[in-house]
Protein backbone atom coordinates (compact mmCIF):
# COMPACT_ATOMS: atom_id res chain seq x y z
CA UNK A 1 0.00 0.00 0.00
CA UNK A 2 1.73 3.14 -1.28
CA UNK A 3 0.08 5.52 1.21
CA UNK A 4 1.51 3.52 4.11
CA UNK A 5 5.06 3.56 2.76
CA UNK A 6 4.83 7.29 2.07
CA UNK A 7 3.63 7.84 5.62
CA UNK A 8 6.59 5.84 6.98
CA UNK A 9 8.96 8.14 5.06
CA UNK A 10 7.34 11.15 6.73
CA UNK A 11 7.71 9.52 10.14
CA UNK A 12 11.39 8.79 9.48
CA UNK A 13 12.02 12.51 9.05
CA UNK A 14 10.51 13.20 12.45
CA UNK A 15 11.27 10.07 14.50
CA UNK A 16 14.43 8.86 12.81
CA UNK A 17 15.11 5.84 10.61
CA UNK A 18 15.99 3.49 13.47
CA UNK A 19 12.68 3.51 15.37
CA UNK A 20 10.62 3.41 12.17
CA UNK A 21 12.57 0.45 10.83
CA UNK A 22 12.43 -1.45 14.09
CA UNK A 23 8.81 -0.85 15.09
CA UNK A 24 6.87 0.02 11.92
CA UNK A 25 8.46 -1.36 8.76
CA UNK A 26 8.43 -4.82 10.33
CA UNK A 27 4.61 -4.71 10.65
CA UNK A 28 3.09 -7.14 8.15
CA UNK A 29 0.37 -5.82 5.82
CA UNK A 30 -2.56 -8.26 5.92
CA UNK A 31 -4.98 -6.45 3.61
CA UNK A 32 -6.22 -2.96 2.82
CA UNK A 33 -8.80 -0.89 1.00
CA UNK A 34 -9.28 2.84 0.37
CA UNK A 35 -10.10 3.62 4.01
CA UNK A 36 -8.69 0.70 6.01
CA UNK A 37 -5.28 -0.85 6.56
CA UNK A 38 -4.94 -4.17 8.43
CA UNK A 39 -1.51 -4.75 9.98
CA UNK A 40 -0.08 -7.58 12.06
CA UNK A 41 2.55 -7.15 14.77
CA UNK A 42 5.20 -9.70 15.65
CA UNK A 43 4.81 -9.33 19.42
CA UNK A 44 3.01 -7.38 22.15
CA UNK A 45 5.90 -4.89 22.48
CA UNK A 46 5.35 -3.80 18.89
CA UNK A 47 1.63 -3.33 19.57
CA UNK A 48 2.45 -1.32 22.69
CA UNK A 49 4.91 0.95 20.87
CA UNK A 50 2.43 1.61 18.07
CA UNK A 51 -0.38 2.47 20.49
CA UNK A 52 1.89 4.78 22.48
CA UNK A 53 3.62 6.63 19.65
CA UNK A 54 1.62 6.32 16.43
CA UNK A 55 -2.08 5.60 16.99
CA UNK A 56 -3.16 9.10 17.96
CA UNK A 57 -1.12 10.97 15.35
CA UNK A 58 -2.06 8.56 12.54
CA UNK A 59 -5.73 9.49 12.97
CA UNK A 60 -4.88 13.00 11.75
CA UNK A 61 -1.93 12.34 9.44
CA UNK A 62 -2.54 9.04 7.66
CA UNK A 63 -4.82 10.00 4.76
CA UNK A 64 -5.71 8.58 1.34
CA UNK A 65 -5.46 10.54 -1.92
CA UNK A 66 -8.93 12.05 -1.39
CA UNK A 67 -7.94 13.46 2.00
CA UNK A 68 -9.95 10.96 4.05
CA UNK A 69 -8.41 9.27 7.07
CA UNK A 70 -7.26 5.68 6.64
CA UNK A 71 -8.09 3.63 9.71
CA UNK A 72 -5.33 1.31 10.93
CA UNK A 73 -6.38 -2.05 12.38
CA UNK A 74 -3.51 -3.60 14.32
CA UNK A 75 -3.56 -7.19 15.55
CA UNK A 76 -1.05 -9.59 17.03
CA UNK A 77 0.14 -12.43 14.80
CA UNK A 78 -1.43 -15.66 16.03
CA UNK A 79 -4.08 -13.85 18.07
CA UNK A 80 -7.50 -15.47 17.45
CA UNK A 81 -9.11 -12.04 17.33
CA UNK A 82 -7.11 -11.20 14.21
CA UNK A 83 -8.54 -14.16 12.32
CA UNK A 84 -12.05 -12.80 12.74
CA UNK A 85 -13.54 -16.29 12.81
CA UNK A 86 -16.21 -15.07 15.16
CA UNK A 87 -17.62 -11.60 14.92
CA UNK A 88 -18.73 -11.77 18.53
CA UNK A 89 -15.27 -12.73 19.81
CA UNK A 90 -14.51 -10.72 22.96
CA UNK A 91 -10.94 -11.04 24.25
CA UNK A 92 -10.36 -11.43 27.98
CA UNK A 93 -9.38 -8.25 29.75
CA UNK A 94 -8.53 -8.10 33.42
CA UNK A 95 -6.74 -5.44 35.42
CA UNK A 96 -4.47 -7.44 37.70
CA UNK A 97 -2.16 -6.08 40.35
CA UNK A 98 1.50 -7.07 40.56
CA UNK A 99 2.40 -9.58 43.23
CA UNK A 100 4.37 -8.59 46.31
CA UNK A 101 7.66 -10.13 47.33
CA UNK A 102 6.86 -11.91 50.59
CA UNK A 103 10.30 -11.02 51.96
CA UNK A 104 9.78 -7.30 51.29
CA UNK A 105 8.38 -6.35 54.71
CA UNK A 106 9.11 -3.55 57.17
CA UNK A 107 10.58 -6.13 59.53
CA UNK A 108 13.10 -7.24 56.93
CA UNK A 109 14.04 -3.77 55.68
CA UNK A 110 17.62 -2.85 56.56
CA UNK A 111 17.58 0.49 58.37
CA UNK A 112 20.78 2.48 57.96
CA UNK A 113 21.80 5.95 59.02
CA UNK A 114 21.01 7.17 55.51
CA UNK A 115 17.46 5.85 55.29
CA UNK A 116 16.23 5.84 58.88
CA UNK A 117 14.28 9.10 58.52
CA UNK A 118 12.43 7.79 55.46
CA UNK A 119 11.80 4.44 57.16
CA UNK A 120 10.33 6.27 60.16
CA UNK A 121 8.12 8.35 57.87
CA UNK A 122 6.59 5.29 56.21
CA UNK A 123 5.91 3.73 59.59
CA UNK A 124 4.13 6.90 60.70
CA UNK A 125 2.23 7.07 57.40
CA UNK A 126 0.90 3.56 58.01
CA UNK A 127 0.06 4.20 61.66
CA UNK A 128 -1.70 7.53 61.10
CA UNK A 129 -3.55 6.80 57.82
CA UNK A 130 -5.36 8.79 56.44
CA UNK A 131 -2.50 11.25 56.23
CA UNK A 132 -2.42 15.01 55.78
CA UNK A 133 -3.60 15.89 52.27
CA UNK A 134 -0.65 18.26 51.82
CA UNK A 135 1.68 15.22 51.72
CA UNK A 136 -0.22 13.55 48.87
CA UNK A 137 1.31 12.15 46.70
CA UNK A 138 4.43 10.64 48.26
CA UNK A 139 7.19 10.44 45.65
CA UNK A 140 10.06 8.10 46.60
CA UNK A 141 13.11 8.09 44.34
CA UNK A 142 16.55 6.54 44.37
CA UNK A 143 18.99 4.53 42.26
CA UNK A 144 18.68 0.82 41.59
CA UNK A 145 19.36 -1.18 44.76
CA UNK A 146 18.48 1.63 47.18
CA UNK A 147 15.50 -0.32 48.57
CA UNK A 148 12.61 1.75 47.23
CA UNK A 149 10.67 -1.22 45.81
CA UNK A 150 11.12 -3.11 49.09
CA UNK A 151 9.76 -0.14 51.03
CA UNK A 152 6.81 0.36 48.69
CA UNK A 153 5.82 -3.31 48.89
CA UNK A 154 6.18 -3.29 52.66
CA UNK A 155 3.92 -0.24 52.85
CA UNK A 156 1.31 -1.97 50.65
CA UNK A 157 1.31 -5.04 52.89
CA UNK A 158 0.84 -2.99 56.08
CA UNK A 159 -1.92 -0.79 54.65
CA UNK A 160 -3.82 -3.87 53.48
CA UNK A 161 -3.81 -5.11 57.08
CA UNK A 162 -5.97 -2.07 57.86
CA UNK A 163 -8.64 -3.42 55.48
CA UNK A 164 -7.84 -0.81 52.86
CA UNK A 165 -8.19 -1.39 49.12
CA UNK A 166 -4.53 -0.88 48.16
CA UNK A 167 -3.67 -1.25 44.46
CA UNK A 168 -0.02 -1.98 43.62
CA UNK A 169 1.45 -2.07 40.10
CA UNK A 170 4.71 -1.33 38.38
CA UNK A 171 4.57 1.38 35.73
CA UNK A 172 5.12 -1.16 32.95
CA UNK A 173 2.04 -3.06 34.12
CA UNK A 174 -0.01 0.14 34.10
CA UNK A 175 1.20 0.78 30.55
CA UNK A 176 0.26 -2.75 29.48
CA UNK A 177 -3.22 -2.26 30.95
CA UNK A 178 -3.65 0.98 29.00
CA UNK A 179 -2.57 -0.64 25.72
CA UNK A 180 -4.86 -3.67 26.23
CA UNK A 181 -7.79 -1.50 27.27
CA UNK A 182 -7.44 0.65 24.15
CA UNK A 183 -6.97 -2.34 21.90
CA UNK A 184 -9.91 -4.33 23.27
CA UNK A 185 -12.21 -1.35 23.91
CA UNK A 186 -12.29 -1.79 27.69
CA UNK A 187 -11.40 1.71 28.87
CA UNK A 188 -14.44 1.90 31.16
CA UNK A 189 -13.35 -1.25 32.96
CA UNK A 190 -9.78 0.03 33.15
CA UNK A 191 -10.83 3.38 34.64
CA UNK A 192 -13.19 1.77 37.13
CA UNK A 193 -10.41 -0.51 38.38
CA UNK A 194 -7.83 2.26 38.77
CA UNK A 195 -10.08 4.94 40.21
CA UNK A 196 -11.96 3.02 42.90
CA UNK A 197 -9.26 2.14 45.43
CA UNK A 198 -8.20 3.72 48.72
CA UNK A 199 -4.49 3.78 47.93
CA UNK A 200 -2.64 3.59 44.60
CA UNK A 201 1.04 2.57 44.66
CA UNK A 202 2.96 2.68 41.36
CA UNK A 203 6.64 1.75 41.14
CA UNK A 204 9.13 2.86 38.45
CA UNK A 205 7.04 5.76 37.08
CA UNK A 206 10.09 6.85 35.04
CA UNK A 207 9.04 4.04 32.65
CA UNK A 208 6.24 6.37 31.46
CA UNK A 209 8.79 8.41 29.52
CA UNK A 210 7.57 9.39 26.02
CA UNK A 211 4.44 7.22 26.33
CA UNK A 212 1.69 9.66 25.46
CA UNK A 213 -1.39 7.48 25.86
CA UNK A 214 -0.15 6.10 29.18
CA UNK A 215 0.62 9.55 30.55
CA UNK A 216 -2.79 10.82 29.46
CA UNK A 217 -4.60 8.08 31.37
CA UNK A 218 -2.30 8.37 34.37
CA UNK A 219 -2.90 12.12 34.51
CA UNK A 220 -6.68 11.68 34.70
CA UNK A 221 -6.35 8.78 37.15
CA UNK A 222 -4.20 11.01 39.37
CA UNK A 223 -6.70 13.87 39.25
CA UNK A 224 -9.65 11.61 40.11
CA UNK A 225 -7.91 10.01 43.09
CA UNK A 226 -6.40 13.25 44.38
CA UNK A 227 -9.76 15.04 44.24
CA UNK A 228 -11.29 12.15 46.19
CA UNK A 229 -8.56 12.41 48.82
CA UNK A 230 -7.07 9.00 48.02
CA UNK A 231 -3.43 8.39 48.90
CA UNK A 232 -0.92 7.86 46.08
CA UNK A 233 2.66 6.64 46.49
CA UNK A 234 5.10 6.56 43.58
CA UNK A 235 8.60 5.16 43.09
CA UNK A 236 11.15 6.30 40.48
CA UNK A 237 14.86 6.35 39.70
CA UNK A 238 15.05 10.16 39.78
CA UNK A 239 13.24 13.13 41.37
CA UNK A 240 10.27 14.58 39.43
CA UNK A 241 12.18 17.52 37.96
CA UNK A 242 14.87 15.18 36.58
CA UNK A 243 12.49 12.81 34.76
CA UNK A 244 12.82 13.00 30.98
CA UNK A 245 10.01 12.48 28.50
CA UNK A 246 7.31 13.13 31.13
CA UNK A 247 4.70 15.82 30.48
CA UNK A 248 5.14 18.99 32.60
CA UNK A 249 1.59 18.68 33.97
CA UNK A 250 2.45 15.24 35.39
CA UNK A 251 5.78 16.47 36.78
CA UNK A 252 3.87 19.27 38.49
CA UNK A 253 1.47 16.81 40.14
CA UNK A 254 4.30 14.56 41.29
CA UNK A 255 5.64 17.61 43.12
CA UNK A 256 2.35 18.48 44.83
CA UNK A 257 3.11 16.32 47.85
CA UNK A 258 6.26 15.02 49.53
CA UNK A 259 9.41 13.98 47.66
CA UNK A 260 11.82 11.60 49.43
CA UNK A 261 15.27 10.45 48.32
CA UNK A 262 16.84 7.07 49.09
CA UNK A 263 20.59 6.93 48.59
CA UNK A 264 22.47 3.98 47.12
CA UNK A 265 23.74 1.69 49.90
CA UNK A 266 27.34 2.20 51.00
CA UNK A 267 29.70 -0.75 51.38
CA UNK A 268 28.89 -0.91 55.10
CA UNK A 269 25.17 -0.82 54.30
CA UNK A 270 25.59 -3.69 51.84
CA UNK A 271 27.30 -5.74 54.55
CA UNK A 272 24.33 -5.16 56.83
CA UNK A 273 21.84 -6.02 54.09
CA UNK A 274 23.67 -9.27 53.30
CA UNK A 275 23.62 -10.25 56.98
CA UNK A 276 19.95 -9.31 57.17
CA UNK A 277 19.07 -11.49 54.18
CA UNK A 278 21.14 -14.37 55.47
CA UNK A 279 19.17 -14.33 58.73
CA UNK A 280 15.95 -14.81 56.74
CA UNK A 281 17.33 -18.17 55.65
CA UNK A 282 18.81 -18.95 59.09
CA UNK A 283 22.19 -19.06 57.36
CA UNK A 284 25.33 -18.08 59.32
CA UNK A 285 27.30 -15.74 57.06
CA UNK A 286 31.03 -15.47 57.70
CA UNK A 287 33.00 -12.24 57.33
CA UNK A 288 35.26 -13.72 54.65
CA UNK A 289 32.17 -14.77 52.65
CA UNK A 290 30.79 -11.25 52.85
CA UNK A 291 34.12 -9.81 51.68
CA UNK A 292 34.23 -12.26 48.76
CA UNK A 293 30.71 -11.33 47.64
CA UNK A 294 31.35 -7.60 47.92
CA UNK A 295 34.60 -7.83 46.01
CA UNK A 296 33.25 -10.11 43.27
CA UNK A 297 29.75 -8.76 42.59
CA UNK A 298 30.12 -5.03 42.05
CA UNK A 299 27.86 -4.35 39.06
CA UNK A 300 24.73 -3.78 41.15
CA UNK A 301 23.20 -4.56 44.56
CA UNK A 302 20.73 -6.89 42.84
CA UNK A 303 23.57 -9.00 41.45
CA UNK A 304 25.06 -9.14 44.94
CA UNK A 305 21.79 -10.29 46.53
CA UNK A 306 21.27 -12.89 43.82
CA UNK A 307 24.74 -14.29 44.49
CA UNK A 308 23.99 -14.54 48.21
CA UNK A 309 20.78 -16.49 47.62
CA UNK A 310 22.56 -18.80 45.18
CA UNK A 311 25.32 -19.36 47.72
CA UNK A 312 22.78 -20.28 50.41
CA UNK A 313 20.88 -22.65 48.13
CA UNK A 314 24.10 -24.35 46.98
CA UNK A 315 25.83 -24.46 50.36
CA UNK A 316 25.33 -28.22 50.56
CA UNK A 317 27.85 -28.67 47.74
CA UNK A 318 30.65 -28.00 50.18
CA UNK A 319 33.10 -26.49 47.68
CA UNK A 320 34.75 -23.05 47.48
CA UNK A 321 32.63 -20.00 46.69
CA UNK A 322 34.47 -19.41 43.42
CA UNK A 323 33.33 -22.86 42.30
CA UNK A 324 29.83 -22.71 43.77
CA UNK A 325 29.16 -19.35 42.14
CA UNK A 326 31.12 -19.95 38.93
CA UNK A 327 28.14 -19.34 36.63
CA UNK A 328 27.18 -16.08 38.36
CA UNK A 329 30.79 -14.89 38.41
CA UNK A 330 30.99 -15.39 34.64
CA UNK A 331 27.79 -13.40 34.19
CA UNK A 332 29.14 -10.69 36.50
CA UNK A 333 32.26 -10.37 34.38
CA UNK A 334 30.09 -9.81 31.31
CA UNK A 335 28.05 -7.23 33.21
CA UNK A 336 31.04 -5.04 33.91
CA UNK A 337 30.62 -1.66 32.29
CA UNK A 338 33.38 -0.73 29.83
CA UNK A 339 33.94 2.03 27.31
CA UNK A 340 32.38 0.00 24.48
CA UNK A 341 29.20 -0.50 26.46
CA UNK A 342 29.02 3.18 27.39
CA UNK A 343 29.46 4.25 23.76
CA UNK A 344 26.87 1.75 22.55
CA UNK A 345 24.23 2.77 25.10
CA UNK A 346 24.74 6.49 24.52
CA UNK A 347 24.62 6.05 20.75
CA UNK A 348 21.33 4.17 21.11
CA UNK A 349 19.97 6.81 23.49
CA UNK A 350 20.56 9.51 20.85
CA UNK A 351 19.45 7.35 17.91
CA UNK A 352 22.82 7.13 16.19
CA UNK A 353 25.55 4.58 15.44
CA UNK A 354 28.59 4.03 17.64
CA UNK A 355 30.78 4.72 14.61
CA UNK A 356 29.18 8.18 14.26
CA UNK A 357 29.95 8.94 17.88
CA UNK A 358 33.58 7.89 17.42
CA UNK A 359 33.92 9.69 14.07
CA UNK A 360 35.29 13.09 13.15
CA UNK A 361 32.02 14.95 12.66
CA UNK A 362 31.75 18.16 14.73
CA UNK A 363 28.02 18.65 14.16
CA UNK A 364 25.87 19.25 17.23
CA UNK A 365 24.12 15.92 16.66
CA UNK A 366 27.44 14.14 17.17
CA UNK A 367 29.26 16.53 19.51
CA UNK A 368 26.87 16.32 22.47
CA UNK A 369 26.62 12.48 22.53
CA UNK A 370 30.42 12.30 22.21
CA UNK A 371 30.88 14.68 25.15
CA UNK A 372 28.39 12.60 27.13
CA UNK A 373 30.33 9.41 26.39
CA UNK A 374 33.59 11.03 27.51
CA UNK A 375 31.87 12.24 30.67
CA UNK A 376 30.64 8.72 31.57
CA UNK A 377 34.02 7.15 30.79
CA UNK A 378 35.50 9.59 33.29
CA UNK A 379 32.76 9.37 35.94
CA UNK A 380 32.06 5.62 35.91
CA UNK A 381 35.29 4.04 34.70
CA UNK A 382 37.59 6.67 36.26
CA UNK A 383 39.75 6.52 33.13
CA UNK A 384 42.61 9.04 32.73
CA UNK A 385 41.94 11.85 30.25
CA UNK A 386 44.77 10.54 28.07
CA UNK A 387 43.17 7.07 27.86
CA UNK A 388 39.74 8.53 27.00
CA UNK A 389 41.42 10.63 24.31
CA UNK A 390 42.88 7.48 22.75
CA UNK A 391 39.43 5.85 22.65
CA UNK A 392 37.88 8.82 20.84
CA UNK A 393 40.99 9.82 18.82
CA UNK A 394 41.13 13.21 20.56
CA UNK A 395 43.81 14.88 22.66
CA UNK A 396 43.41 14.95 26.44
CA UNK A 397 42.60 18.68 26.54
CA UNK A 398 39.55 18.08 24.34
CA UNK A 399 38.40 15.36 26.72
CA UNK A 400 38.84 17.63 29.75
CA UNK A 401 36.83 20.37 28.07
CA UNK A 402 34.07 17.91 27.11
CA UNK A 403 33.74 16.52 30.63
CA UNK A 404 33.62 20.01 32.15
CA UNK A 405 31.03 21.06 29.55
CA UNK A 406 28.66 18.25 30.60
CA UNK A 407 29.23 19.02 34.31
CA UNK A 408 28.44 22.68 33.68
CA UNK A 409 25.37 21.81 31.57
CA UNK A 410 23.89 19.61 34.32
CA UNK A 411 21.95 22.70 35.44
CA UNK A 412 19.86 22.33 32.29
CA UNK A 413 16.94 19.95 32.69
CA UNK A 414 17.47 18.34 29.28
CA UNK A 415 21.10 17.43 30.01
CA UNK A 416 20.44 16.37 33.60
CA UNK A 417 17.56 14.15 32.49
CA UNK A 418 19.70 12.51 29.81
CA UNK A 419 22.45 11.81 32.36
CA UNK A 420 19.95 10.17 34.72
CA UNK A 421 18.41 8.13 31.93
CA UNK A 422 21.73 6.95 30.49
CA UNK A 423 23.02 6.01 33.92
CA UNK A 424 19.87 3.97 34.51
CA UNK A 425 20.24 2.31 31.09
CA UNK A 426 23.78 1.28 31.97
CA UNK A 427 22.66 -0.10 35.34
CA UNK A 428 19.74 -1.96 33.76
CA UNK A 429 22.02 -3.36 31.07
CA UNK A 430 24.44 -4.68 33.67
CA UNK A 431 21.63 -6.24 35.69
CA UNK A 432 19.82 -8.01 32.85
CA UNK A 433 22.72 -9.67 31.04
Amino acid sequence: MQAWYEYLKDLETELGGGPVKRWLRSLAIDRFDACNLYLQAQDSFQVQWFEEHIRKRARDEFLNNTGKAIRIHLSLAGDPSSKEKKKDFVPDFEVRQDELDQKATLKHFFVSEKNQVIFKFFNELIDTYPMDAILNPVFLHGPSGSGKTHLLMACVEELRKKDLNVFFVKAQTFTNHVVEAIRFGNMDQFRKAYRSMDVLVVDDVHVFTKRGATQEEFFHTFNTLHTAGKLMIFGANAPPQKLSGIEPRLISRFEWGLTLHLEKPSTEDLKGILQNKAKLFSFPLKDKEIEFLLKTFTSSPKALYQALEAMILRSHLGTSLSVVLKDLIEIEQKRSINSEKIIREIAEHYGMKSSDLLGKSQSKDCALPRQMAMYFCRQILKLPYMKIGQIFARDHSTVMTSVKQIEKSMKKKEIASSVYEIRERLEDCSETL
